[in-house]
């Protein structure tokens, strides 16, 4: 049993909030000999279920601005496929940055239990590397990770992989030098 401290501290409410859901009925509490509420563990993870439903997040991400239209088409993608989605997170920068904002703010969903689904376009759309240890985060989490289109072969998402470190490790060459890897990295993609 639980007292009423401790039902707001797993629920994140004040007491206020608590008594209001006493009151329409939302959890009923079991009254002690002294008057006092105390409250079923059970009844409490109810609760907390409904509070804090679990979010289906579509994310997509491109690598430069130069494929914003791409960006558009894997988000217009998504959302045909999963129309039940909550959320659509989008980033534009390397597969290889782990501090692009869309993926900090959604690995950040993840860690605090409020993602039930992830829905990529392509497995390297979150990360370039490390797939297998965000999915083995996220099911720690009870998250999944689903892939919506896997049309591409093996030999396009290596050329990819190898043209997105090519891209990456140009950035620190200057602007002249980074443009030519860049026109260089998407005549190689054609």
């Amino acid at each position: 049993m639980l007292r009423p401290k401790e039902v707001c501290q797993i629920l994140g409410i004040s007491y206020r909030t608590l008594q209001e859901y006493v009151k329409k009925g939302v959890i009923t509490p079991e009254r002690l000999p002294s008057g006092k509420m105390r409250f079923r563990e059970e009844d409490v993870e109810k609760l907390e279920g409904i509070i804090r439903k679990k979010k289906i997040v579509l994310y997509a991400r491109v690598s430069s601005n130069a494929q914003k239209d791409d960006l558009v088409n894997q988000v217009n993608h998504l959302k045909e496929k999963v129309p039940e989605h909550d959320i659509v997170i989008t980033d534009i920068g390397s597969g290889l940055n782990m501090k692009r904002k869309g993926f900090q703010r959604l690995l950040k969903m993840i860690l605090n239990n409020e993602v039930s689904k992830i829905v990529i376009a392509y497995p390297d759309r979150l990360v370039r590397f490390g797939l297998e240890i965000l999915e083995q985060v996220c099911k720690a989490h009870g998250c999944e990770i689903v892939v919506e289109k896997e049309d591409r072969t093996p030999e396009q998402e290596l050329i990819e992989d190898l043209i997105s470190i090519l891209v990456s490790f140009s950035g620190g060459t200057g602007g002249h030098e980074h443009e030519k890897v860049k026109k260089c990295a998407e005549e190689l993609k054609n």
